[in-house]
């Protein structure tokens, strides 16, 4: 009787490997049709074997042209945009003595010498410690404004000197300002 059960497991477990092994093949016939309907006949590329360039002619002869470069409107780049002239009051402010953990705040004035409007595009301070602010609108010709400058001299001590360098479209197009200062210790 055992070894009835056993050829009976046996035969139900190969006609299990049959079914699998026939749904197996019918997909793989499927994607094979399937491919064959999405690909009809694709021919190998040919290499081509005619030369390049025609005999006796160099490739450098060639103008390097951009097809698409005519496509797009270019940009005016900082480099060729109109430049103009920043006129400051004071390039380095001096706050003398302050104590350590004071904040103090300067400005320094400038007017537009140029013929073009001015555009100060970045302010960027030496250290944290020091923040300026630029006007956000263009400066017109003749015009006057001010960038304001805060100074915290928490954890300064002794002389102390900080720069703001500005970027603008002006010649030079960074402009270096500079504060100065000489932090008295707190007591501890």
């Amino acid at each position: 009787m055992n070894n009835k059960v056993s050829a009976a497991i046996i035969v139900v477990l190969l006609a299990i490997a049959g079914y699998f092994l026939m749904q197996n093949i019918q997909l793989k016939k499927k994607i094979h049709e399937q491919d064959n309907a999405s690909n009809p006949n694709i021919a190998p590329a040919v290499p081509e074997t005619r030369p390049a360039n025609p005999e006796g002619v160099s490739p450098f002869d060639k103008p390097n042209i951009d097809p698409a470069a005519s496509q797009f409107k270019s940009q005016p780049s900082v480099d060729t945009m109109p430049v103009t002239v920043m006129k400051f009051d004071k390039m380095v402010y001096d706050f003398g003595r302050i104590n350590e953990g004071d904040i103090v705040k300067t400005q320094f004035k400038f007017t537009n010498a140029g013929k073009v409007v001015l555009l100060i595009s970045h302010a960027q301070a030496s250290c944290g410690c020091t923040v300026p602010t630029t006007p956000k609108d263009p400066i017109k010709p003749g015009e006057s404004n001010v960038i304001d400058v805060v100074f915290n001299s928490v954890g300064k001590r002794g002389e102390t000197i900080k720069t703001i360098t500005l970027q603008a479209n002006t010649e030079p197009r960074e402009t270096v300002l500079s504060i100065k200062a000489t932090v008295i210790p707190k007591d501890k």
